[in-house]
């Protein structure tokens, strides 16, 4: 394949763009020519240790973000990579080494406005409060899975009133108490504009992913900072969560109560009110900065200019031999955020209804699906079977309160079945109940017991002569990724280790292995070195056809990654096996966008497809693994049944044919549909999950 070079990226260039105001401060955060790193780019590990990656972050910065502007500036960084997004918002807080060391400077916080209002707030780290969306769940308590969903509630188990004070010991005195007590009335406005009231007395360890990422902004409300910082904070959330959340940030951020600065993926909707951008690519250079009018701009050029290299480029090389040219990796990355922004209508690209014009025609999705599936999957006997189900915490009802037209007849509860072969998409508003749902199928909820559920065509408890399954058969017989498995998985596992715990009762029992699943784990590490070998700038990463030394497997800690390869391996784990059912719950969020579509191919097809980026778009192309018949993961069977919780379009495999939209309590029952094919390729597929009828929400 001929590649096509990049002539217009200068690495050292970046775009600044100023707009003319009419009052601007003192700087609340002030950068003035700084490059940023992990560590000092002169160190050198003891003898023996491992040499990882410190390359240079942001060279040449020059950024200023004003205490006081007329008109308000409200910023946000945009960026494909989680790891940069999460990197600048540390170096606004005074993290990472900046060097010059005088090159970043808060000179509001040392002014005597700030000493007569709180002498605390002078360090950064109090002034400036980070909220980050990874795999936190430990803040909220509980050390296994089933901890969420009992009903007893221990003395060490704080409710979110108590969470929210950060009062959340035993035996605490009085002065502490009286230190750390907010305003009684902010706290309950704070808890009334996050929709947490009917929560607030309700032990935090029961709140669902939603509820807990809106508790943790609301904490860092209750400290009083001047500015926030938000990285990611739409991730995991519905999409009118999202859109009422946005609408509290806002009237926070226009009175500077505090200021707000957001991180935000290319695909994830900027808010209106956000005026100005900080636009960063893979590499850690800043191309772009200023107005969000003046930056939109800017990206709006530069994927029109990808496009037009890219066509004049095809034209040149035209029908010669029926190929096509695959395209640079900035390019790749510069395509897809203008592919996001031209679809939700930042900027406008000339295109047709679906997708934009230079995508057009698209024929399979970047999973490899086509556009109208005609396929019929078989399908094989039930492994899951819901009659009826309700779970209730005393008179709080969280799943199956309705009631549901079974057969022709009326029913109370959840009636569901889930068949091999089939591929459900479950789907929902925050806190309807969908990481309950799929507890009570793993069995991690107590009530499994008593609900009238059969997984495998078994009950939990015994009948005569026939015993009850137990929870080391069911858990044998699946794959799950989840944000509960993420914060609790032990981080000082290898790489290797992690991927063989799939064989294992638990992540730190013994795995029963054999030559088979050592062939599949090797597979495996191959296919995603680029994205879980923290050590490979020692050598040059393999292609498909090359066997590589894997020994960098077992000297990666999965605490070393990134939080996006954390993700990758966690789904890995879930699907290395091919389970009866694999359950992917938000398994793809926080996964960066191109790293994303690679593990949603490899989901359906294993090895033996790759995606390539052309300059007709993405293409899914057969794998040379799949050429010579050596592919050992193959993707999804047909023995096999999907669950798939998503609240993002992109992160919808596109095999998810069945779809389940769980109702909010006391609006009904849930939806039950089937696509005719999949999501990526069709607003109206996605709208219809939602209910919505225009194209985009």
């Amino acid at each position: 394949m001929q590649r096509t070079v990049t002539l217009f990226f200068a690495a050292s260039n970046s775009y600044t763009f100023n707009a003319p105001y009419r009052l601007l401060s003192t700087p609340i955060i002030k950068i003035s020519n700084a490059t940023f790193y992990r560590r000092h780019p002169a160190s050198r590990p003891p003898p023996g240790q491992e040499t990882f990656p410190n390359p240079p972050l942001f060279p040449d910065l020059t950024l200023s973000l004003p205490s006081f502007a007329s008109p308000n500036q409200h910023w946000a960084i945009l960026s494909p990579s989680s790891t940069i997004r999460t990197a600048f918002l540390q170096i606004l807080r005074g993290q990472l080494l900046c060097f010059p060391p005088t090159a970043r400077s808060y000179p509001y916080l040392i002014s005597d406005e700030i000493a007569r209002k709180n002498p605390k707030l002078r360090f950064p780290e109090r002034a400036l409060e980070y909220v980050g969306f990874d795999a936190e769940r430990k803040a909220f308590g509980g050390a296994y899975l089933s901890a969420r969903y009992e009903s007893r509630v221990e003395e060490t188990d704080f409710s979110l009133a108590q969470y929210l004070t950060g009062i959340t010991g035993l035996n605490v005195g009085e002065e502490y108490v009286k230190n750390r007590l907010p305003d009684q009335d902010v706290m309950l406005q704070v808890v009334k504009d996050l929709e947490l009231e009917p929560y607030f007395h309700r032990p935090v360890s029961t709140l669902s992913n939603g509820q807990s990422r809106r508790a943790r902004i609301g904490k860092a409300l209750l400290s009083k900072p001047e500015m926030l910082l938000l990285d990611a904070p739409f991730i995991g959330l519905d999409p009118f969560v999202s859109k009422h959340i946005s609408e509290v940030l806002h009237r926070l951020a226009e009175a500077n109560a505090p200021r707000v600065v957001l991180s935000l993926r290319p695909q994830d909707a900027i808010p209106g009110w956000v005026t100005h951008i900080v636009y960063a690519g893979e590499s850690g250079h800043v191309d772009a900065l200023g107005p969000k009018r003046e930056v939109f701009q800017y990206l709006k050029n530069q994927y029109e200019m990808v496009e037009s290299n890219l066509e004049k480029g095809k034209k040149a090389e035209s029908i010669r031999l029926g190929k096509h040219t695959e395209i640079d990796t900035k390019l790749v990355e510069m395509r897809e955020v203008g592919r996001h922004l031209s679809e939700r209508g930042d900027f406008d690209v000339a295109g047709e209804e679906e997708q934009p014009v230079s995508f057009s025609p698209v024929l399979l999705s970047r999973d490899a699906y086509e556009k109208i599936d005609k396929f019929q999957a078989h399908l094989g006997d039930p492994v899951v079977e819901m009659e009826g189900v309700r779970v209730k915490y005393g008179n709080n009802s969280v799943l199956g309160d309705w009631q549901q037209c079974v057969d022709g007849s009326v029913k109370d509860g959840l009636w569901w079945n889930v068949r091999r072969g089939q591929r459900w998409g479950i789907f929902g508003a925050n806190g309807s109940g969908k990481t309950t749902l799929l507890s009570l199928i793993t069995s991690d909820h107590p009530q499994t017991y008593s609900a009238p559920i059969r997984i495998f065509e078994r009950s939990r408890l015994p009948s005569p002569g026939v015993p009850g399954i137990s929870i080391f058969d069911i858990q044998a017989r699946m794959g799950h990724s989840s944000p509960e498995v993420h914060a609790l998985f032990p981080k000082d596992l290898t790489v290797r280790c992690t991927m063989e715990s799939a064989w294992g009762d638990t992540p730190l029992t013994k795995p029963k292995l054999n030559t088979e699943a050592t062939q599949r784990i090797d597979a495996c590490l191959r296919w995603f070195e680029a994205e879980l070998n923290t050590l490979h700038q020692e050598t040059e990463l393999p292609n498909e056809t090359t066997q590589p030394n894997l020994e960098w497997a077992t000297r990666c800690n999965f605490g070393e990654l990134s939080f996006s390869a954390q993700r990758v391996l966690l789904f890995l784990r879930a699907t290395i096996r091919n389970p009866d059912i694999v359950i992917l719950d938000e398994a793809f969020s926080g996964m960066d966008d191109l790293v994303r579509d690679k593990c949603l191919l490899f989901l359906s097809r294993g090895e033996s497809m790759t995606l390539h980026y052309h300059d007709t778009g993405p293409k899914p192309v057969e794998s040379n693994l799949a050429r010579q018949g050596q592919v050992a993961v193959p993707g999804l069977q047909n023995h096999q049944a999907l669950l798939c919780v998503s609240h993002s379009r992109q992160e919808v495999p596109g095999c998810i044919r069945e779809w389940i939209c769980l109702p909010e309590p006391g609006s009904g029952p849930p939806r039950i549909g089937r696509f005719d094919g999949p999501v990526e390729l069709s607003y109206r597929r996605w709208n219809e999950i939602w209910n919505w009828p225009g194209r985009k929400p």
